[in-house]
């Protein structure tokens, strides 16, 4: 009887672990699949109009275009959101979400092969996707997927040269590179994975694999050099003042608390609460220490890690500070910072985060694990007015981009081509013109009514020299449209 109550509890206890581990996974669909594709923003204008193409057989020519930037990957996929949804951007907003939960698969597939078990993958993975800094800012604005596109690539290529293989691994990492810059430094990083991880997972023959890595991966980093010069794309010489590299002291030591806090603070507050409810008693002064060849053996083999006692794995804990470390090896020298370019090395520190979390639990007793996991539950829960909070500022920009263009459209429909509308912006105002379009009205019009007029805002854009923008003359004017509350009405 016992026995048979036992075989009964058995799926029950699986159905309950499986319910708390889906929670952070159901919570990130709830913030997110609302709020996503709401409007275009800024730069997703010329990311469309740019990327167009009429044929398949056009495809090639996107590794020989540009955007300022070259990312051919991602123009990719913006070709391919408007061959399906034309200027409609909802659409484009659920691509960004499929791409954010590709990337969570593609993690956890990463931890499991580094040896960690299905829940703590999907811990690792939680901790990413629900992170208050670059998520929300790669989800919601459309442009965003930058990011979310070098991350699954990135992840992909870890995965294939954790696995052994490494010719796949360095097509995934061409990949990453025609997705964004940030790329170039994973064949160091993932390089010196396979010096920490290598010697056990492949004892004697890591001289030769990482050998065959440094070639194929600085091929593709050749490769990716030669295409994008001849594309004629931004250079660290011809890039903007913004976008050059300095090392300032004052701004390096900014960056630097500014990314710590971004990648680094929501999986450190869930190794302390791990810590704090995971913590095993402690031990009675009469226990007698194990002598060290009754302790469990070493946690790597031949066929890969092998989580056998439950200590930290100072392996992963490398591991993920080189990706972290080499994430940012690039944006921490730019005069700008953003949010967004935390999302591709946080990977690092959720790795970090969930090798952490592992190793506690255990060694935690089985009311502790069940206190942390009710615990862990209602902490996501209580979390979701935060992430709520913090997307708001990207929803009211999409919403009222779109309104905006709605009547934009309706307004103008009887302004001959290219002729002048002025637009009076509401600066007053933290949602306006300046902070949705940036200079790029020009191309959001022509992207909503496939028409072309020549639109000015006042007062003037504050970039308005540089885009080559210049007021209509007096006498040009065909109509003069005014920003209020949050839309368009015509100046009688």
């Amino acid at each position: 009887m016992l026995a048979s109550d036992r075989l009964r509890a058995e799926p029950s206890r699986r159905q309950l672990a499986a319910a708390w581990l889906a929670v952070p996974f159901a919570v990130f669909l709830a913030v997110y699949a609302p709020a996503v594709g709401r409007g275009f923003i800024s730069d997703d204008f010329r990311w469309i109009v740019e990327s167009r193409i009429d044929r398949v057989a056009d495809i090639p020519t996107i590794f020989s275009r540009h955007t300022g930037f070259y990312r051919p990957v991602v123009a990719l996929t913006f070709a391919a959101d408007y061959a399906l949804f034309g200027n409609r951007p909802r659409g484009y907003g659920l691509t960004n979400l499929a791409l954010a939960l590709a990337c969570a698969g593609l993690f956890a597939a990463l931890l499991q092969s580094l040896g960690m078990p299905l829940p703590a993958a999907l811990l690792g993975a939680a901790l990413w996707l629900l992170n208050f800094h670059g998520i929300a800012m790669a989800l919601l604005w459309i442009s965003g997927r930058t990011a979310l596109v070098l991350t699954a690539a990135s992840l992909a290529a870890a995965i294939a040269l954790v696995r052994g293989r490494i010719v796949i691994a360095a097509l995934c990492l061409l990949i990453a590179l025609f997705a964004k810059e940030e790329a170039v430094t994973l064949p160091v990083t993932l390089g010196c994975w396979m010096l920490v991880l290598g010697g056990r997972r492949y004892p004697g023959r890591v001289g030769r694999r990482f050998t065959l890595w440094i070639v194929l991966s600085f091929t593709a980093l050749a490769i990716y050099l030669l295409l994008r010069a001849h594309s004629g794309a931004l250079t660290p010489a011809s890039a903007p003042p913004y976008y050059r590299f300095t090392f300032a002291p004052s701004v390096v030591a900014r960056h630097f608390l500014q990314y710590a806090d971004r990648s680094m603070t929501l999986p450190t507050a869930a190794c302390l609460v791990a810590f704090l409810l995971l913590r095993p008693p402690p031990r009675p002064a009469s226990l007698v220490e194990l002598p060290a060849s009754a302790k469990a053996p070493a946690r790597f083999s031949e066929g890969g890690p092998l989580r056998s006692r439950p200590g930290v794995s100072w392996d992963l804990i490398g591991c993920g500070a080189l990706w972290l470390a080499g994430g940012y090896a690039l944006t921490m020298f730019l005069p700008i910072g953003s949010s967004l370019y935390a999302c591709f090395p946080s990977i690092g520190a959720c790795i970090m985060a969930a090798d952490v979390c592992l190793a506690l639990w255990r060694r935690a007793e089985p009311r502790a694990r069940g206190r942390a996991a009710i615990a862990g539950v209602a902490l996501v829960m209580a979390l979701v007015p935060v992430y709520l909070a913090r997307n708001q500022r990207w929803t009211e920009l999409a919403s009222f981009s779109s309104a905006v263009l709605d009547r934009l459209e309706a307004l103008t429909s009887d302004v001959p081509e290219r002729a002048a509308v002025v637009l009076l912006d509401e600066r007053s105002q933290r949602v306006n013109l300046e902070s949705t379009f940036g200079t790029l009205l020009d191309d959001a019009y022509a992207l909503k009514t496939g028409r072309s007029v020549v639109l000015w805002v006042e007062p003037p854009l504050g970039n308005a020299d540089l885009a080559g923008l210049r007021p209509p003359c007096a006498g040009c004017v065909a109509k003069t449209l005014q920003v209020r509350d949050g839309t368009l009405e015509a100046v009688r």
